[in-house]
């Protein structure tokens, strides 16, 4: 309600009539003057397609961002763990969903879009770390051809102490399969040299399933195949993305090797598909928009 400074109806006004605002105000001469704003009845948001590829491509990055927010706030060297790692992960994932978006808007895409306001992580060949680790010679085959990884071992070092050796010397290290899977989402498995198996065991095909304790949300199958350990979670295969992350403890703290997501997955949706179920409005006359 507009408020008068001394009464009457002559006098100046503060405040809101309707959708007139009331203000005073002074002239060029310095005197008082009454100061009268009208408010936009309808205010326009424009919501440009341009606008829309950025809003899908972050929610896109933001879904995975939530997926997978326990392994990738901590997985960037150099970088503080919490809220300053996940923004190091949106920072080299926007551009890359971007570009992909850019270059594939129709098919060959290697990430998957979120249509507007869908929820839940697609895949897509996220890089999920960054280090300066290395993952030991003697593990392969870390794409999806396998769904996992394998780890040989020779006549001479098929026991416990001989797989430390390899992992580290120490058996402190950690593997973490991680990936993605189409319709099923994030999922990871982190394992360690099972630390109650004396260094002196010789693995064979028969305890080869209890060499490693297994944390996460799948249990991937363990095998011997004459002298290579194999480690497989089979939903990988052909229907989602994986990588192989190592965590080696040093004297400075924990390093973490680069991973990207192999780009072996189902991606839906495309740019075409997707970017359509975004709202948009009228674009700005300068900007492309019409009269």
């Amino acid at each position: 309600m507009a408020k008068s400074k001394s009464g009457g109806t002559r006098s100046y006004l503060r405040g809101k009539i309707g959708a007139d605002v009331y203000s005073i105000g002074k002239d060029g001469k310095g005197a008082k003057q009454q100061v009268v704003r009208s408010l936009a009845e309808v205010v326009s948001n424009p919501q440009t397609e341009a606008q829309m590829r950025g809003r899908m491509i972050m929610s896109t990055v933001m879904q995975a961002v939530s997926a997978m927010s326990q392994i990738i706030d901590h997985s960037f060297d150099g970088v503080p763990a919490g809220q300053p790692s996940i923004s190091e992960f949106i920072r080299r994932n926007y551009a890359l969903v971007k570009a992909d978006v850019a270059a594939h808007p129709a098919e060959n895409n290697v990430f998957g879009l979120n249509k507007y306001q869908e929820k839940g992580v697609k895949c897509g060949a996220y890089v999920v770390s960054q280090g300066s680790a290395i993952l030991p010679s003697a593990i392969s085959d870390t794409t999806n051809t396998t769904g996992g990884f394998s780890i040989a071992l020779t006549a001479d070092t098929l026991t416990i102490g001989g797989l430390k050796a390899i992992l580290g010397g120490t058996g402190e290290n950690y593997l973490t399969l991680v990936g993605i899977i189409a319709d099923d989402g994030f999922k990871f498995a982190r394992l360690h040299v099972n630390t109650a198996l004396a260094d002196s065991t010789a693995i064979t095909a028969d305890n080869v399933a209890t060499i490693f304790t297994v944390e996460g949300n799948v249990q991937p199958t363990i095998t011997l195949d004459g002298q290579t350990i194999k480690v497989a979670y089979g939903a990988f295969v052909n229907d989602g993305n994986s990588g192989l992350i190592i965590s080696v403890k040093t004297s400075a703290g924990w390093t973490h090797n680069e991973v990207q997501l192999s780009n072996e997955g189902i991606y839906e949706f495309t740019a075409n598909v997707a970017l359509p179920t975004y709202p948009t409005g009228a674009a700005r006359f300068l900007n492309g928009g019409e009269l």
